[in-house]
């Protein structure tokens, strides 16, 4: 059964292409002015558009571009158990209690500037929603170390958004974008993703958010290839094996799409490795036949500049 979902994911990740340009919308939505009134900042982002696509992408370019992370209180959330408070009375009165909780995470945000994930996600929902456009508060678990393949106990912490544009449910996750206080470029980033990438990534605890045409278990998304910025940012698709266990000696590819002089290369604990790599034309194949290597290793592009970014890892195991 594993066998046939990997092979009915690999098949829809053949064809994934990342070619919309957002320049003119990103630079649009950064030069408008900063305000704590949610109501007007949304309508100054989305009022010289009429397409769903364009609101919601300068939406997220400007909490993005303005919203840090809060690492100080990521760590209360974690010294408290990620308790987000108790609240009593019957099912009305809880329900009315989370919603004014969800608002004060939303004004605190926009206040203070800053936040945690669930609140970028809080308040990407809340500025859709005012400008008409359909948007739900996602949570699940965030594969965000390379430690985690094969690892299906990640724990179910992080929120994002899955939001409908044009018709058609998309998945954003602005926290991940912003790089959350490290220098990370991700090219357009984390938004309106293709399901089969995003799962790479994120595993929702509701699965119809997966948006995939057969839902996956969370041990398929733990075994998969951990996603690097890069991957996003030169446009990688087409791997092969998908998965990301490999045995020893198993030879590998992928399209990517690569600036003129930079090429491709396998690096292990940050040492490059001698690992023979061809181009066909379309693809990148990597001849892993002639060294067992094992353990985590890195598919990076290496840039003329002489600047190495890692597209995904693997771990090369028996196992």
């Amino acid at each position: 059964m594993k066998n046939l979902f990997t092979i009915l994911i690999f098949l829809l990740f053949v064809n994934i292409t990342y070619c919309q340009d957002y320049t003119e919308i990103d630079h649009y939505a950064r030069s408008v002015k900063y305000t704590r009134d949610l109501a007007k900042l949304t309508d100054k982002l989305t009022s010289p558009y009429s397409d769903d696509l364009s609101k919601v992408r300068a939406i997220f370019t400007c909490l993005v571009y303005n919203i840090e992370y809060d690492h100080k209180k990521l760590e209360k959330m974690k010294s408290s158990g990620y308790k987000s408070g108790k609240f009593h009375g019957n099912k009305e009165e809880i329900k009315r209690q989370r919603l004014d909780q969800i608002q004060e995470f939303i004004e605190e945000t926009l206040e203070d500037k800053k936040g945690v994930c669930q609140d970028y996600a809080y308040l990407f929902q809340a500025m859709c929603l005012h400008a008409g456009i359909e948007c739900e508060f996602v949570t699940g678990a965030g594969k965000n170390n390379p430690a985690y393949i094969g690892k299906a106990n990640i724990p179910e912490r992080h929120a994002w958004n899955a939001v409908k544009i044009d018709g058609k449910w998309e998945l954003v996750d602005v926290t991940w974008s912003t790089g959350m206080g490290v220098k990370e470029d991700f090219g357009n980033g984390f938004f309106k993703l293709p399901p089969q990438t995003m799962i790479m990534s994120h595993y929702p605890t509701d699965q119809k958010w997966q948006l995939l045409d057969t839902i996956v278990s969370k041990q398929f998304f733990a075994d998969l290839p951990f996603l690097n910025p890069g991957f996003i940012k030169y446009e990688v698709s087409d791997i092969q094996p998908f998965s990301g266990k490999i045995r020893p000696k198993q030879s590998i590819s992928c399209k990517a799409n690569l600036p003129d002089g930079s090429r491709l290369a396998i690096y292990k604990n940050r040492v490059l490795q001698k690992i023979p790599v061809t181009f066909d034309g379309e693809r990148y194949h990597f001849d892993m036949s002639e060294k067992a290597i094992y353990g985590m290793i890195d598919v990076c592009i290496m840039l003329p500049t002489g600047r190495v970014e890692p597209l995904y890892s693997l771990k090369i195991t028996d196992q």
